[in-house]
């Protein structure tokens, strides 16, 4: 005969009030059994299971509505849909907090160069406002090539490069080169992200060869079709402007077909996230869309037709130039191969 517990029993159990117990029943999440002599609550060993989950849910932060939608509908989709936006809410906040944090370090500095006392000035003012302006623009962009809906047919629209640039027409010698040039720096057993994993196309390269790899995209869509074409690639909901990771924990960043989606202001952020998470002697390698400077797109645009500048002007091409004064500013070198009239890949180290 199977065990029944009261509520009294179970509160005990996990250390929580019967108030608690009784809060999720009324919110739906459990169902015990009513006694019909004296309508008191038992539960069972299932009722047990599912108060534990509802409490490990709870304690990393799983809102009870989801919790609610997890319990009734087990399917792998639905589950992975909370848990991801679980991690990107999370990711978020840390992401904040860590721009709070850096801020305050440096009112902090300014605070401790006083000689007597705290008058409200310019300096710690525009400290915060450099803060929140910063936050802005990472919690601004949006994703207006709508990467969901693509997803499935990204891989079939690369091949048959439909758009009058041919800005695919070098796709795998342009990811045969990105996967040849990181091998070309000979780091043993490297931890590799990719940012912009899109469908794990350049990803499996890494994967065929044993590599230690995560993929990170902001599409939900595209990780779904990337992990259907390869069940090992370990994937992650991330962008560029807030890479889910710690510090100092990539020897390798790579990607390619992604940073044209940042404008320039961006970029800078961008580029500042990729030396947070990469080790000190670690190397970026990304192929994308660029001109060699501002007179190259010049020279460029005008022999193209206005649809095709129109197309152009629908993304972020990067200039080489200002990629090397960006880099600079670490203290990193950047060499740089072109492939076709829009396509280079950058090596930076």
């Amino acid at each position: 005969m199977e065990n029944k517990y009261t509520i009294s029993e179970i509160a005990k159990m996990f250390n929580i009030t019967t108030n608690k117990v009784r809060f999720y029943e009324k919110k739906g999440l459990l169902e015990p059994l009513r006694n019909e002599n004296n309508d008191y609550r038992t539960f069972t060993k299932q009722d047990i299971i599912k108060l534990q989950s509802i409490l490990l849910y709870r304690s990393i932060g799983i809102p009870i509505k989801d919790i609610k939608n997890i319990l009734n509908n087990s399917r792998k989709e639905n589950c992975l849909t909370y848990f991801n936006d679980q991690w990107k809410l999370v990711n978020n906040e840390i992401d904040k907090l860590n721009i709070i944090r850096k801020s305050l370090e440096s009112i902090l500095d300014e605070l401790y160069e006083e000689t007597k006392e705290y008058k409200i000035d310019s300096k710690v003012l525009n400290i915060i406002n450099e803060s929140n302006e910063l936050y802005n623009i990472k919690n601004n962009w949006q994703d207006k090539w709508n990467f969901n809906n693509w997803a499935k047919a990204y891989d079939r629209d690369i091949i048959e490069d439909k758009g009058t640039l041919k800005i695919y027409k070098n796709y795998s010698l342009i990811l045969q080169n990105v996967y040849d040039t990181v091998k070309s720096f000979h780091i043993i057993n490297p931890n590799i992200l990719e940012i912009g994993v899109g469908t794990g196309n350049l990803a499996s390269k890494f994967l065929n060869d044993s590599c230690s790899i995560i993929g990170i995209d902001q599409s939900r869509e595209m990780l779904t079709v990337a992990k259907e074409k390869h069940p090992n690639l370990k994937v992650r909901i991330g962008e560029f402007l807030r890479i889910p990771y710690y510090n100092k924990c990539f020897d390798v960043i790579i990607s390619t077909y992604a940073f044209h989606h940042l404008n320039t202001e961006e970029k800078s952020i961008a580029i500042e996230e990729m030396f947070r998470v990469l080790k000190d002697n670690g190397i970026i390698v990304i192929s994308d869309l660029m001109f060699k400077s501002i007179k190259d797109e010049e020279d460029i645009l005008r022999n193209l037709s206005i649809g095709q500048v129109e197309e152009i002007r629908d993304e972020y091409y990067s200039y080489i130039d200002f990629l090397i004064s960006e880099f600079k500013k670490y203290n990193k070198k950047l060499q740089y191969k072109r492939i076709d009239k829009f396509n280079y890949i950058i090596s930076v180290f």
